[in-house]
Parts: C-alpha cells; structure tokens; sequence
C-alpha cells in the first residue's frame, strides 16, 4: 500500500512537476533525469540541491521545501 502510493505520488509529480512562473505564467520545469539538472534549477525555486523522485530527480534538498516553493 506504501509503495503504490509512493508511486502514485511519483507519478503525479512527473505530470505536474512543474510550478507556474509568477512573471511570465509559463510552467517552470521543477523534475529532471538527472541530479545535476535538477540542481542547477533549484535556485529558480528559491533553494538547493536535488533529490530523488522514483527514477527522476526533483529540485530542492528535500521534498518538503520543493513542496512550498511550487505550490503543490
């Protein structure tokens, strides 16, 4: 049951990995393939570093502060 909701989650995230820009109203892309990318992306969202989201990479060094910084 864990684990189908981590996928879930994961899977929600992949369609909505993405924060509405404030100045421009285009999506920001807040998940990546790789550690690096999701790195250098970070700062756009107003934090560092990256961590793992099932097999893709997600901005921020924990979930909870990529969670506050876009919005979902």
């Amino acid at each position: 049951m864990v684990s189908l909701r981590l996928i879930i989650s994961a899977c929600a995230l992949v369609l909505l990995g993405a924060a509405v820009n404030a100045q421009n109203d285009q999506p920001k892309q807040a998940m990546f393939k790789t550690e690096a990318e999701a790195q250098a992306a970070a700062p756009g969202f107003g934090c560092e570093g990256a961590h793992r989201m099932g097999e893709m990479w997600m901005v921020c060094a924990n979930h909870t502060d990529a969670n506050s910084h876009h919005g979902h």
